[in-house]
């Protein structure tokens, strides 16, 4: 495996933990089944909605709440994970919701255990793209298993979002928007609040022209993006209001 992935695979493993008790102190994924507006937004949602019978692919589905959500409204869903405890996970209340959804772990660059133009939708997004060391490649194993005017939704936190030192009562560069990465920190198996710890975990900063093309180069069209999104989340650790938090991008193989 790619050693920035398996790294971050790692750290995935420990904190699944810690990040499955917090989706269940929130609930969501209990309540997605009959609200998928919990997990997709307003900008998305004619993407999305007419999924009933098709087959979709949830790349990097880590808390599965879209595989849920997909599942919910009727569609045959194929969640993907680099991380066996992130699906373990998935696949316990998966059951418990009565949901028939395959889990296959898999890192997002390597998808060779799906067939050629599998799927009628492919989504990906949140926080994937960070972890991924080429784009390209993701992006065009996602169109690969696209069937011929298949969708190809990305609803990722937006690049603007990853400049800024934290910690900051005013906004402070912290990387160059053009500093791909990989960026490399030790850090313990907390995600949402991490402290220096001994779990390597590397990032890679991408930007908006960045997706855009690595879609274009997958052989897909482009029919809309978006930019939306206000909320700023205490994780975050900076005065980020102004900026939007979600960047949407769909694309149809052609």
């Amino acid at each position: 495996m790619n050693p920035f992935h398996e790294a971050n695979q790692h750290r995935w493993e420990a904190a699944s933990t810690g990040w499955a008790a917090m989706h269940e102190r929130r609930g969501t994924w209990r309540n997605c089944v009959q609200d998928p507006t919990l997990v997709f937004a307003a900008e998305e949602w004619d993407y999305v909605a007419n999924s009933h019978g098709k087959k979709v692919a949830v790349l990097g589905s880590g808390d599965n709440l879209a595989a849920f959500a997909f599942a919910g409204m009727g569609a045959e869903v194929t969640s993907v994970d680099i991380s066996h405890n992130q699906l373990a996970v998935g696949i316990e209340r998966a059951a418990k919701l009565g949901l028939n959804i395959s889990f296959i772990q898999a890192d997002v660059i390597d998808l060779s255990d799906l067939g050629d133009r599998s799927f009628d939708l492919v989504y990906t997004g949140g926080h994937v793209a960070v972890w991924v060391s080429d784009l390209g490649i993701y992006y065009g194993e996602a169109a690969r298993i696209l069937r011929n005017n298949g969708l190809f939704i990305i609803n990722e936190y937006h690049p603007f979002r990853r400049l800024w030192k934290q910690g900051s009562d005013r906004l402070e560069l912290a990387y160059d928007y053009y500093q791909r990465g990989p960026f490399s920190f030790a850090y313990n198996d907390n995600v949402l609040e991490p402290q220096e710890g001994t779990l390597m975990s590397y990032e890679f900063h991408w930007t908006v022209s960045d997706m855009i093309n690595a879609v274009l180069s997958a052989g897909c069209k482009i029919i809309h993006t978006d930019e939306f999104g206000t909320h700023v989340g205490d994780w975050e650790g900076a005065p980020l209001q102004g900026l939007p938090e979600n960047l949407l991008i769909v694309g149809r193989r052609v």
